[in-house]
């Protein structure tokens, strides 16, 4: 079956010489060697045929059962009829017919499949899959009372009928036990029904089979017995076809409900039931943004190409059984169990992406900054808590591999209620920070940064450096801007009756908000609502994580600079504001970062550095704005570099937005 026609000149070989043995000349022996497997061979190739095709086990049980069970012991019995009356002149008794058809149907119904099940265990990759289809088939753990009942009651008649019984109790005995044997199909897998099944059929043959060659006589208990094992086989047959049956549609349905249709990759929920039973369980992710970000235009297509390539990839590699996808992640989520290999499994793993390439159309790139997240699981933890934390770990460096520590599920959720009652309570307050204009230092108009604090009940006052992290762990930063915008607008509206002497209000906004495709016209309603000129307002740009959606953020920018107001971008010459933003982002204004400020009166190369800022800024006519100036000297550097503005301790601390408006509008 495996080998199709290779095997021919073997059976040709084997027949040929029984035939020789058993006495009959050559040239009869020849055409018995060469007719005889003729339709062995022509039932094997319409299966092998049917194999080909896209089927399920069930169909092609089916299929076996029909050509190997009923067809081929009709056709194999008319033909070795038929040839033995051409070559020998001999005509075939019905008795022996029957014993012909019965012999070869029990024989191809139960020994055939064990034999080849035992060929397949010998190769360790078809092993593989047939336990692991058998136990996904089976609902009993060997554990189970019902499953030590059942393989006791199989074996146990069996093994007193030997030693205990004659021929025809031994006999009935084994057809009793294929009933039982019948009943575990399914519930207790199908590979030990199917050895305990053969090794029963194997006995009843031996029993009869003796007991006729010690009689030379076919009676009609041989025949009965036969009959009857048949009958039983043909029922087991129906009964492993329905439990096949059902368990496709069940996988159907599952696949269905688990695996994105997209990608091919399974959801958590099957990522559940893949670990539940498993100890020192640890899973791997890979995130995926650092070079889609990058490659933001091959659009959801290229997206699920590159996915499943990995995917392939990965579950290749062996150490990954399956790949999932994690929710509202760009990423690829596995597991493995822990051993004393696990490092250099993933130590290779993290290799080998280094080294992956994606293909699409006649190019090729490889990932940008892959890096390999673990986390170990435990069967007490949240499932989809880990997950989350997992998926949430920044994009590294140069960092192939990144142990994560379990989350503190009592903290986080802590953490959340906190920062939704300062939300819900509005303990936010609005301060601002002044500028001071290098270039016209008796201006009368005001320029200014609008600040966020939060301020306790008892008092106490937060800096953002005690609650953004919060606000970033729990995505909320898109809410904190729009509060800021709206609550800014407001109180401009109540206390500016000048807009004269105000030349700039500086707001921040961050990366997540710039990738929503409606802030620009929820920033421009407000603005409406309150009759801010947006020609006064200025948003800066606060990149403490990368543009997600770059396109969107320019079209957002765009929207904001139509409408009149200035983009600055904030911390400029660090971390992702750099100078590559330059020439893809619409920007008024560069805020040079405070860190190459704070030394500028003694530190040689922080100097150089500003200096340059400032001649690309004129060249590109931006302006510019430095932060972190503490004193008259470094007022005075920057006078000399052309720099625009200057903000900081020197010039004026952080103070409420309300009483700095109210002071310069002389209330």
């Amino acid at each position: 079956m495996r080998y199709d026609w290779k095997a021919a000149p073997a059976i040709f070989a084997a027949l040929s010489s029984y035939y020789l043995y058993s006495g009959r000349d050559l040239s009869t022996s020849l055409i018995l060697a060469v007719t005889i497997p003729l339709v062995p061979y022509l039932i094997i190739a319409i299966f092998n045929q049917f194999r080909k095709g896209n089927r399920s086990i069930s169909s092609l049980l089916s299929i076996y059962f029909f050509l190997f069970g009923l067809l081929f012991p009709l056709l194999n019995s008319a033909a070795f009829v038929a040839i033995s009356y051409v070559t020998e002149k001999q005509h075939i008794s019905v008795e022996f017919l029957a014993y012909s058809m019965l012999g070869s149907a029990v024989t191809l119904l139960t020994l055939v499949p064990f034999l080849i099940l035992c060929v397949e265990l010998v190769r360790n990759h078809s092993s593989k899959n047939h336990i692991k289809f058998d136990r996904e088939i089976r609902s009993s753990k060997p554990s189970d009372i019902s499953f030590k009942l059942w393989l006791a009651l199989s074996l146990i008649p069996l093994l007193c009928g030997f030693v205990f019984a004659n021929d025809i109790e031994l006999t009935f005995i084994c057809l009793i036990v294929f009933m039982i044997i019948g009943t575990g199909i399914g519930k207790h897998g199908l590979l030990l029904p199917l050895v305990i099944s053969t090794l029963t059929s194997l006995a009843i043959n031996f029993v009869n089979i003796d007991r006729v060659n010690s009689q030379q006589l076919l009676d009609s208990n041989f025949y009965g017995f036969q009959l009857i094992m048949l009958i039983i086989i043909m029922l087991s047959y129906r009964l492993a076809y329905y439990v096949l049956r059902n368990h496709e549609i069940m996988q159907e349905k599952i696949s269905s409900e688990r695996l994105d249709p997209y990608t091919g990759l399974f959801n958590i929920t099957q990522l559940k039931d893949d670990i539940k039973n498993k100890d020192k369980v640890v899973l791997i992710y890979l995130n995926l943004t650092p070079t889609l970000s990058k490659i933001s235009d091959i659009g959801h297509e290229g997206q699920t190409l590159l996915i499943q390539q990995l995917q392939k990839q990965l579950n290749n590699f062996g150490y990954i059984e399956r790949c999932y996808r994690p929710p509202f992640s760009l990423g690829i989520l596995g597991f493995c169990q822990q051993s004393d290999a696990t490092q250099d499994k993933f130590k290779k793993m993290t290799d080998y992406l280094d080294s992956f390439q994606f293909y699409r159309g006649n190019t090729s790139i490889g990932l940008v900054d892959p890096t390999l997240h673990f986390i170990n699981v435990t069967n007490e933890m949240s499932i989809e808590h880990v997950i989350s934390h997992l998926c949430d770990q920044p994009c590294l460096i140069d960092t192939p591999l990144n142990w994560v520590e379990a989350p503190l599920l009592e903290e986080q959720v802590s953490n959340l209620s906190y920062i939704q009652n300062i939300f819900k309570n509005n303990l936010f307050e609005l301060n601002c920070q002044p500028y001071c204009n290098l270039t016209d230092k008796n201006s009368k108009q005001h320029s200014f940064e609008v600040l966020v604090r939060v301020k306790l009940n008892d008092g106490d006052v937060l800096h953002p450096s005690e609650f953004f992290p919060l606000i970033g762990q729990f995505g909320l930063e898109t809410r904190l801007d729009q509060w800021v915008v709206y609550n800014t607008f407001k109180l401009l509206n109540e206390k500016v009756g000048d807009w004269e002497i105000i030349s700039k209000c500086a707001i921040n906004l961050t990366a997540k908000s710039l990738g929503n495709p409606s802030l620009a016209k929820n920033l421009l309603a407000m603005a409406s609502k309150f009759h801010i000129p947006l020609n006064k307002i200025c948003f800066e740009i606060t990149e403490s994580s990368a543009l997600q959606n770059e396109q969107q953020a320019i079209d957002t920018i765009s929207t904001l600079r139509k409408a009149g107001a200035k983009i600055a971008l904030d911390d400029f010459g660090t971390g992702y504001a750099s100078f590559s933003y330059l020439r893809r982002l619409p920007l008024d204004i560069l805020k040079i970062d405070g860190e190459f400020i704070r030394d500028l009166p003694s530190n040689e190369i922080d100097r150089l550095i500003v200096s340059s800022i400032s001649s690309v800024a004129k060249e590109l006519a931006l302006e510019t704005v430095a932060e972190f100036v503490e004193t008259s000297v470094h007022m005075d550097i920057l006078e000399e570099l052309d720099i625009t503005y200057a903000q900081g301790y020197g010039i004026a601390k952080p103070r409420p937005l309300v009483d700095f408006l109210s002071q310069i509008n002389g209330q």
